[in-house]
């Protein structure tokens, strides 16, 4: 159907008989036809017709509302967290042991000359 107006892309009406007639703007490409039926389709499946804040309706049909993720999936992420963080503080104590016997056994500027003088080949 030719809208009157450009700014509609569709209207639904409710029949007497619980049944609704969608009327698309004729004016549309098939693409934009096919998202105005999608959208009318989807305000008759919500139950939006008997609801009374149009504007609160309209807001909702194009900002899709997410629903909140489950707490477990927050609560398992700060268990596998707080193993990983045990497991990093092990290898820190770890390699902080390593350091400190090398930093023991071995003499440093020794072998930070004989790497300045002759390069690797220890």
């Amino acid at each position: 159907m030719d809208f009157p107006s450009k700014k509609g892309n569709e209207m639904v009406v409710p029949n007497e008989d619980g049944s609704y007639t969608i009327l698309i703007n004729a004016g549309l490409n098939y693409e934009s036809q096919l998202k105005a039926y999608e959208h009318a389709m989807s305000h008759i499946t919500k139950d939006d017709f008997l609801k009374g804040n149009v504007q609160e309706i309209e807001y909702y049909a194009h900002h899709p509302h997410k629903d909140p993720e489950p707490a477990q999936i927050y609560l398992d992420r700060i268990k596998q967290l707080q193993v990983e963080r045990r497991r990093l503080k092990k290898r820190i104590a770890r390699d902080q042991k390593r350091v400190e016997f090398i930093q023991e056994h071995c003499d440093m500027f020794h072998r930070a000359e004989h790497h300045y003088l002759y390069g690797d080949d220890l």
